[in-house]
């Protein structure tokens, strides 16, 4: 499935429903695209769990403020609309699938 590129009018509608891990990033940052590449093999390990997405900060300024975005790589962890972990600088693909799972596996009244 891939990684999808989310604007700002697109955003909400991308985690409003079920598990979706956003990628705030900037391409003139190694480790940006260094957790892209991880990214991308996760969205295919977890494309039944979650969605995984990426804005572009520069492009989306005003969505990075919006987040409290303040350094890249900053990753957000959304089920059913509402942010539910968010990490700052790079993370493992296996540690984002623990945390994927662990919220795929929980009851709706859990968030």
């Amino acid at each position: 499935m891939g990684i999808h590129s989310l604007r700002k009018e697109t955003f909400r509608g991308q985690i409003d429903q079920g598990i979706t891990l956003v990628e705030f990033y900037d391409l003139s940052s190694k480790p940006c695209l260094e957790q892209l590449d991880t990214l991308e093999k996760l969205a295919q390990e977890a494309r039944y769990q979650a969605d995984v997405s990426k804005v572009d900060i520069h492009q989306e300024r005003e969505l990075a403020a919006e987040y409290g975005v303040s350094s890249v790589p900053t990753l957000m962890l959304f089920k059913d609309g509402y942010k539910v972990e968010t990490w700052v600088g790079q993370q493992s693909k296996e540690v984002l699938q623990q945390h994927i799972t662990s919220y795929a596996t929980m009851g709706d009244s859990c968030v």
